[in-house]
């Protein structure tokens, strides 16, 4: 579906795709999907450091995984099979942060949010974060807060109304008098995927 995975249901042999979380085909074509919270992609060696116990599965009895086969697409400015985007607002495969705000859908360009932006939408502010330079699979940090804004102070961001300031190691809002501000879920991904699949997007730098 718009180059984007499409994941099978063997118990009902429904196809859901991750891109809208909707069923598509199959017996629970029309309802949703629940989404749970994402975890963080991170290369091995940083996440050893963090947790230097994890288990390692194996795949196919194997724990050494070959080469990676998503090498050439990532490094071709091509889309899947030859796809480009209709919107020419960004390039075809201009990496992007992509959400869904109430009914409307937006996209960041990465190079937007390194070293952290905020963004304002209606009484929402967003908080984005990415390192400068960051490999495609970082997964971007993202945060949401109702009615109270983020801040940079001495360095740090920092959300004044709850007291919490944004860990840099972990990429997480931490310490506070009271909650800290909630993860906004999304999407890492190319400009045309989000935008052929969601072509009402709006795109906010």
């Amino acid at each position: 579906m718009h180059a984007a995975l499409v994941m099978q249901d063997r118990e009902t042999d429904s196809y859901w795709s991750i891109m809208t979380g909707d069923v598509i085909a199959g017996p629970l074509k029309g309802t949703s999907l629940r989404e749970l919270p994402m975890a963080q992609k991170l290369q091995w060696n940083d996440w050893k450091k963090r947790h230097p116990n994890t288990l390692v599965l194996s795949v196919n009895g194997r724990e050494d995984m070959p080469r990676n086969a998503y090498d050439n697409y990532f490094r071709s400015e091509e889309g899947f099979r030859g796809m480009q985007a209709r919107d020419r607002r960004l390039k075809t495969k201009e990496p992007v942060f992509a959400f869904q705000l109430g009914e409307a859908k937006y996209a960041v360009p990465f190079n937007a949010i390194e070293n952290g932006k905020t963004f304002t939408i209606g009484d929402t502010h967003l908080f984005l974060w990415r390192p400068p330079r960051a490999q495609f699979f970082f997964s971007t940090i993202a945060y949401r807060s109702k009615g109270s804004g983020f801040e940079r102070e001495d360095g740090r961001w920092r959300h004044p109304a709850s007291g919490c300031a944004f860990n840099l190691e972990h990429g997480e809002f931490i310490g506070g008098r009271s909650g800290c501000p909630e993860r906004l879920q999304g999407f890492d991904t190319f400009w045309y995927i989000w935008s052929l699949t969601h072509p009402d997007t709006k795109i906010l730098k």
